[in-house]
């Protein structure tokens, strides 16, 4: 049996287990007890979805995953992401693959940087030419101080050619 979810069907919360990305099978779900924090994003990404429309969620929420995804893939590991993912490693059963547990530990980045990109106040900001206090939310509440920077930064990419969203 192979799930399927959508972009905000990503926990069971009456079972408390990660069911979104890299959950090909119910034996790939986790426990997610030790990390208040993944139901608590959870709530706050279904309410992006009240403020900002479902379609817009889900387009800024796919922008969101491949920036968040591309940042852990080019070594951007920020301290916050890794003590989830340690959390998670600690509780987690033998059998679940390392996968869900990655794709659970980016959700609260994924789903704090979705808010700014479906935001239109700050996506305007950032597509300005003074985008400076969009990225100063960004490297305040996702990247540690970080600033995203460089012509091969995802983050920036999406600023300059204003993807799908």
């Amino acid at each position: 049996m192979e799930i399927h979810t959508t972009h905000e069907h990503v926990i069971c919360p009456n079972h408390g287990l990660w069911i979104g990305e890299g959950t090909a099978t119910p034996d790939d779900q986790l426990s997610i007890s030790a990390c208040p924090e993944i139901p608590a994003t959870w709530h706050h990404h279904k309410n992006i979805i009240q403020r900002q429309v479902r379609n817009r969620t889900r387009k800024a929420f796919e922008t969101s995953r491949t920036i968040t995804w591309q940042w852990y893939d080019q070594f951007h590991h920020f301290s916050y992401t890794a003590n989830v993912y340690d959390d998670l490693a600690t509780s987690r059963p033998h059998r679940a693959s390392q996968q869900p547990m990655v794709a659970a530990s980016l959700y609260p980045a994924i789903v704090e940087l979705a808010a700014a990109v479906a935001s239109p106040y700050w996506a305007k900001i950032a597509h300005s030419n003074h985008p400076d206090d969009f990225l100063d939310r960004i490297s305040t509440s996702i990247t540690e101080g970080w600033r995203p920077t460089g012509a091969h930064d995802p983050l920036r990419s999406w600023k300059e050619r204003n993807w799908d969203t």
